[in-house]
């Protein structure tokens, strides 16, 4: 599916064709100084008009391969299986190497117990029971028996803000905030006897402000993990999850009757340092925090997820990942533009497998002003004596929707756009030319000056037929 044409630079032996026809060059000899001094002239002269020819005619030709020995379209052989714009192939599977970002995701990530509890670990933690204690905001249902008949207590009463709960009119109001059901029943039979013969209280809390607690709880810095409140925080790190739970459900006892509690780790803090985009490092490794490093350079996808796991199962039980290629940094293609004699530019892309020629030049927004629309695909080769070119037909592939030309770009590819000739010119002659133009600027304005400001001109006088 390669072609690779050589193309030789030759030598040129520089040489001047006098009017007599005959060609002479450079060293021929001199007869006298006198006599070939206007020959010299003249030759200089024929010498510059060689150069413009010779510049004109290879349009800014340079050593090596371009643009002196550019491809032309019809007269470099191209294997018809080439893939172009309609008959593209599947690169080999990708293989990693710097300066490539994976993006890795944990599937299964369980550390080896026994594990002991860090800073950044996540705590799952449910806790449910009955409330030990009123609180206000809460609601209670109070029955009264031996209440007056006018004035029945019973119903869902709320505890105020200030911990009382009032009984309605004639009855009063007790405090209650702090205490258990048993005891906030006692006080308020002992506060109704003094209106009541023989009242009989019953009372339960139908809605608590103290919530079941459920949720995801991280393990912060000093090691203990912020429960909401008024639940305050309980130190785990250092602690299995078994301990944990244990102290959780021990600091939460003093809120809950018939506590039921469970601790799960939701999440490690070794886990961060695992998922996320991970840089290939010029030594062909991918970094993973405490756990180490693992070369992955010239690995497949599936050799590097591999690779990653049996690493990880060190510390891990049966861990799976799975790995992506983030960015495509190692597999590129380049877009060079030729200055015209201002330098070159040269654009670098990521290859992803479906690029031809009219994608690669979109992604420069199109031709410089100073470019042509010579065009070709240069093409690394293992053979180093030799290189392999694609002429691109820019008008076949753009104007007419013609397929032929518009190949498949492929890793390492250089699409190469020759310059304007008119315009490499035109900056070939102003190099040229420059000095020569500031010299003579500076010539003219010192003689201008130097004119102006003596003589005549200083004395007041000057040319009877000057304005001055």
């Amino acid at each position: 599916m390669s072609i690779a044409g050589v193309f030789p630079v030759g030598r040129v032996e520089p040489s001047i064709r006098g009017r007599e026809g005959a060609t002479r060059k450079w060293n021929t000899p001199q007869a006298t100084v006198g006599d070939e001094m206007g020959k010299n002239d003249r030759g200089v002269s024929w010498i510059a008009v060689a150069t413009v020819l010779a510049a004109v005619a290879s349009g800014g030709c340079q050593t090596g391969y371009s643009p002196c020995n550019r491809p032309e379209p019809g007269k470099v052989y191209v294997p018809p299986d080439m893939p172009r714009e309609l008959s593209k192939v599947v690169l080999p599977p990708y293989t990693i190497e710097p300066p490539d970002i994976l993006l890795i995701d944990a599937i299964r990530i369980v550390p080896k117990q026994p594990y002991y509890l860090r800073t950044g670990d996540v705590l799952a933690i449910e806790a449910q029971g009955q409330p030990k204690q009123l609180r206000p905001g809460d609601n209670v249902d109070i029955q009264v028996e031996g209440a007056l008949p006018e004035a029945p207590i019973m119903g869902v009463l709320p505890v105020g803000s200030t911990g009382v709960i009032s009984l309605g009119p004639g009855y009063g109001a007790v405090q209650v905030a702090g205490m258990t059901v048993d005891e906030a029943r006692d006080a308020i039979e002992k506060h109704l006897k003094q209106i009541l013969a023989e009242p009989i209280v019953s009372l339960n809390i139908v809605q608590s402000t103290l919530q079941p607690l459920t949720g995801n709880f991280p393990v912060q810095m000093g090691g203990v993990v912020s429960l909401p409140a008024p639940y305050g925080t309980v130190a785990v790190a250092g602690k299995t999850v078994e301990e944990a739970q244990q102290a959780i459900a021990d600091h939460l006892g003093q809120f809950f009757d018939k506590l039921t509690a469970s601790v799960v780790l939701a999440e490690f803090a070794g886990k961060q340092q695992i998922i996320g985009e991970h840089l290939v490092t010029p030594d062909g490794t991918v970094t993973l925090g405490t756990y180490g490093s693992v070369p992955v350079v010239g690995m497949t996808l599936d050799e590097a997820r591999m690779a990653i796991e049996n690493h990880l199962s060190q510390f891990l039980e049966d861990p799976e990942i799975s790995v992506t290629v983030y960015a495509y940094n190692s597999k590129v293609y380049y877009v060079i533009l030729q200055g015209a004699g201002s330098g070159d530019g040269v654009y670098r892309f990521p290859v992803t497998g479906n690029e031809t020629v009219l994608d690669a030049i979109s992604q420069i927004n199109g031709l410089d002003p100073s470019s042509s629309t010579e065009i070709w695909i240069a093409r690394p080769t293992p053979n180093s004596t030799g290189v392999q070119m694609l002429p691109v037909d820019w008008h076949g592939i753009t104007a007419e929707g013609l397929a032929a030309t518009n190949y498949q770009i492929l890793p390492g590819d250089r699409i190469y756009v020759a310059n304007d000739k008119m315009l490499a010119l035109n900056a070939a002659i102003a190099k040229f030319t420059l000095p020569f133009e500031r010299v003579m600027g500076f010539s003219l304005l010192g003689v201008g000056t130097v004119t102006r400001f003596s003589g005549n001109v200083l004395r007041g006088g000057g040319s009877r037929f000057a304005t001055f």
